[in-house]
């Protein structure tokens, strides 16, 4: 990175609180270079003996060249190649089996007596690291590229996660594994008040990053992909306190063990979704050696509103696993997880559509796929749509989505536990948007039926046989009185900010149950919307969004913060309505207000930095060239 001028090292004190993330935050932002701060200074005031690198996935580019890949399928194509190998191509052309044999030689992980990671014994104090505290309102310091080996007690099988870690005291340390995930399993299976090996890692080779967050079928481990993506066999050696083996190329690793059942309370922490992830009882690990190279460099990230470092991670993994997801489920084309949802609030899919509603089975079976099943919305799309194409997603949605037909909710489903939105912690409502051309076979067709079955009724636009019917109300919609600001986004669809009294703040956000005000903001969506649809005489406005007005409908990149905020403030059960009809939809993504009678959860903050942590970084001349995005402002926070 260095030789490319991706790299930004400071070389003057630095504080690990706050001032490091911020300086991280506002990279990323402007999509900067990486940072190595070669003082970080402790809470204590202290400078660390070891330097703190940040930022450095901050870009697609830098992303995909630590990934070794030269393409963003590769790694996904070289996968495929040892799922469905072309034994007759092989046969013919043996020369052409030999980059499948280096991978398949690589999985095995090669054990080494002691680690470059074991070269330095540091005293039992946690903290003595520059573990950051990027936000004001978090609960601690906290790891937030560990890499947590642990072990299945069953069958010595190791895993390698990413659960981020919090630092409690010098020796203790909260470790959130949520109740979907490996570790979970592990800690599980062995049994309350025994004593399970655990293993923080942090930095070495960049494929243990992204072992750690790929979703691998569960008969490939960690170990053996991070072989196959450095080519190379992943060097590994025993933890020098406990029983369970670690990278050995590593620079630091933090060894110890966990009581199942033993809790603590952990959190908040401002997480991907851009909010600070409530608190909640997550295990503790007791810490029983520290150890690191002797040129170790801690990694860390900032999580918070995106664009952020781990969404160029997400969408990398993302990209290289879709020919994996297109072997396991055929009919998939295509697969995007914006960024700016936070991955898990929509999917975009383009699917074979051959037969009637193929890609909805596709969707459904998506929902299935490993953390897939996190998703709240998914919107399929044409097979030769490009699904990153937002502009074309918008004239998908305009021309192709009839309300009544194409719009499909499942109640009770699975939900993320850090999305907040969700009526009940890892339970939520899902949505299904068919945005597909209608196939000549399905019955809502223009060709005559098949034999024996009947023609669906239709409209015409819907057949792509005319224009869909446009709204011209917006100057009349400007005129409401409760509408702060509207923008049409398409010719079917509107977007509208409102004003909410008692709203939780950006700043603070709100954890105490306020039935009334909760009962008022409903009452006001539901006005507006009924006035704005009395404006509408033939049923056009099909979508209509309302969200607070917290932001400039008109700015720079204002649709990539709408793709945020419609979706991270969203909830299936409570903020989607229908006309009587059901030729139009309101999607109501104003925050809701914590309150008991109508089962709205407590309400998080947002990440925003403080005014004075923003003022030091005015002392940083490197920094002069970078300014915080526009779009990003609430109210005139940054």
């Amino acid at each position: 990175m260095e030789g490319n001028g991706e790299l930004l090292r400071i070389s003057r004190p630095v504080d690990v609180v706050y001032e490091a993330g911020a300086i991280a935050d506002l990279l990323v932002k402007n999509s900067g270079p990486a940072v190595i701060f070669e003082k970080p200074r402790l809470a204590d005031g202290s400078i660390s003996e070891i330097p703190l690198a940040m930022n450095i996935f901050g870009t697609s580019d830098r992303t995909l060249r630590a990934l070794g890949a030269t393409h963003e399928t590769e790694v996904g194509d070289r996968m495929v190649a040892m799922m469905k190998p072309e034994i007759g191509e092989f046969m013919k052309k043996p020369w052409k089996a030999l980059p499948l044999a280096r991978d398949a030689l690589a999985m095995p992980p090669w054990k080494k007596w002691k680690g470059k990671c074991q070269r330095v014994k540091m005293d039992l104090d946690l903290t003595k690291l520059p573990i950051p505290k990027t936000w004001p309102m978090d609960g601690g310091h906290f790891v937030t590229l560990p890499l947590v080996v642990t072990k299945n007690p069953e069958n010595g099988e190791h895993n390698l996660g990413m659960y981020r870690a919090q630092v409690f005291s010098e020796t203790e340390i909260g470790l959130h594994w949520q109740i979907h995930k490996h570790a979970a399993d592990h800690a599980s299976a062995m049994g309350e008040k025994q004593k399970m090996p655990v293993a923080i890692c942090m930095g070495g080779p960049p494929e243990l990053i992204f072992s750690a967050i790929s979703p691998l079928p569960d008969n490939l481990s960690e170990y053996q992909f991070a072989g196959i993506l450095g080519r190379r066999s992943l060097r590994i050696t025993k933890a020098l306190t406990q029983d369970i083996m670690v990278p050995a190329e590593a620079d630091i690793v933090i060894e110890g063990y966990c009581i199942p059942g033993e809790t603590r309370l952990e959190g908040p922490f401002g997480d991907h979704f851009g909010f600070y992830s409530l608190t909640g009882q997550y295990p503790v690990m007791h810490v029983t050696a520290i150890t690191r190279r002797k040129d170790a460099v801690l990694p860390a990230t900032i999580v918070g509103l995106p664009p952020m470092e781990d969404g160029y991670l997400g969408e990398a993994i993302g990209r290289q696993f879709s020919p994996v997801l297109q072997f396991q489920h055929r009919d998939v084309k295509s697969v995007h997880l914006p960024l700016e949802t936070g991955f898990h609030n929509l999917a975009i899919v383009a699917s074979k559509q051959r037969y009637p509603r193929q890609a909805r089975k596709t969707a459904l079976g998506l929902l299935g796929a490993g953390q897939m099943m996190f998703l709240k919305s998914i919107i399929v799309i044409d097979p030769d749509q490009d699904p990153k194409d937002l502009e074309a997603l918008l004239d998908a949605l305009n021309d192709k989505v009839e309300i009544a037909e194409d719009i499909i909710t499942l109640s009770g489903m699975v939900a993320d536990s850090l999305d907040a939105a969700s009526p009940f912690e890892n339970v939520q409502d899902k949505l299904l948007i068919d945005a597909t051309t209608i196939p000549a076979p399905d019955p809502r067709s223009n060709r005559e039926p098949l034999e024996g079955s009947f023609n669906q009724e239709t409209p015409k636009w819907r057949q792509g046989l005319e224009t869909p019917p446009k709204f011209d109300g917006l100057e009349e919609v400007m005129k409401l009185p409760e509408v702060s600001d509207a923008r049409m986004l398409r010719d079917s669809m509107l977007v509208v900010t409102i004003d909410i009294e008692n709203s939780p703040s950006p700043e603070t956000g709100s954890a105490e149950s306020n039935d009334a005000a909760e009962q008022i903001r409903k009452d006001r969506i539901n006005q507006l919307r009924n006035s704005i649809w009395q404006l509408d005489f033939n049923s056009s406005l099909r979508w209509l969004f309302i969200t607070n007005n917290d932001l400039d409908l008109h700015c720079d990149k204002a649709r990539r913060r709408l793709l945020w905020q419609l979706t991270s403030r969203f909830e299936v059960s409570r903020g989607l309505t229908f006309d009587e009809n059901k030729q139009r939809l309101c999607w109501d993504a104003t925050i809701p207000i914590p309150s008991d009678l109508h089962g709205v959860r407590r309400w998080p903050a947002i990440t925003l930095h403080t005014p004075e942590t923003l003022e030091k970084l005015k002392t940083h001349p490197e920094l002069s060239d970078y300014e915080w995005p526009v779009h990003l402002e609430f109210g005139g926070s940054n």
